[in-house]
């Protein structure tokens, strides 16, 4: 069987863009990574640069194999051609494990219970569903499609979501830091200067414009301030080859601030990285009491 062969077409853009595709049909074991995002939050971006590095430096006799988001159905239908008994599943890390990013969720639960004989793993996640009707529905859904997989592990970043997952699936259950903190950059000495506001402008934001406003005008008595957010809006889609490139892009922004000021989990991990004073929206740490990401992962 050639590659060609494989279901009678070439491989469809999105599967295994990180590998030549003689790599599917090689006689390594394989680690298949679902989820790859495409769309421009750099914080999964980053999540899945990091998943890459420490599957690659862990597990160097496998085959790392991504599949990107937009191609989860035809990458399914390819993989099972050709899995075997030793493979390893995995769905990326994030924040998005739940009802209220529902395409990534009905992913997960596709791949989940289509590779429910091989082992699985959902990496690092945050898990919310709402106490809603149609909150419930969906976890019900989710429990029953994750349930039918007896080989699956779900990692939890942080210690709510641990709870969480504790009491909603049968499923394996582990605590592990956000993929991201398991990097290990030299950041690039840049000259600093400004304030950099890094805040959301999504459905989970919780910061209120008044008390950003206020936050400028203190920051504007000494210096200029920028606003910006980790979710990119220069760019419709990042596919794996621009990954590294946006990352690091965004990394320079911030390693080139005095302070940023945040509501945002991955750029508060960027300045660590960077080594970039920081600020913790206050509203946001109030809102979000348990958020605790864990420290000591390392590729």
């Amino acid at each position: 069987m050639t590659v060609q062969e494989i279901k009678g077409k070439k491989l469809v853009k999105g599967i295994a863009p990180n590998v030549e595709p003689e790599a599917l049909l090689n006689d390594k074991r394989k680690v298949f990574l679902f989820g790859s995002p495409s769309y421009t939050n750099i914080g999964d971006q980053a999540i899945a640069y990091a998943e890459e590095k420490f599957i690659k430096n862990h597990f160097p006799y496998y085959e790392y194999i991504e599949i990107m988001d937009y191609a989860t159905d035809e990458g399914i239908e390819l993989v099972k051609e050709i899995i075997r008994e030793d493979d390893i599943v995995c769905f990326t890390g994030g924040g998005n494990l739940g009802n209220l990013y529902l395409d990534i969720e009905e992913d997960r639960r596709k791949v989940f219970s289509a590779f429910k004989d091989y082992k699985s793993i959902s990496l690092p996640q945050s898990v919310y569903f709402e106490d809603t009707e149609e909150g419930q529905k969906e976890k019900k859904k989710t429990q029953d499609a994750y349930h039918q997989n007896t080989n699956l592990t779900i990692a939890a970043r942080e210690t709510q979501t641990l709870d969480v997952v504790k009491e909603t699936f049968n499923s394996n259950v582990i605590f592990t830091p956000d993929m991201v903190l398991s990097l290990d950059i030299v950041p690039r000495e840049l000259e600093r200067d400004g304030v950099l506001f890094i805040l959301r402008a999504d459905k989970e934001k919780v910061t209120d414009e008044d008390f950003i406003s206020q936050m400028k005008k203190w920051a504007e008595k000494t210096t200029y301030t920028e606003r910006t957010d980790t979710v990119l809006d220069t760019v419709d889609t990042i596919d794996y080859a621009d990954r590294e490139k946006h990352f690091m892009e965004m990394l320079d922004r911030i390693g080139s601030s005095k302070l940023v000021i945040t509501d945002r989990l991955h750029a508060m991990i960027f300045s660590i990285i960077t080594k970039t004073h920081l600020a913790l929206s206050l509203e946001t740490a109030m809102a979000k009491p348990n958020i605790h990401i864990g420290i000591g992962l390392k590729a």
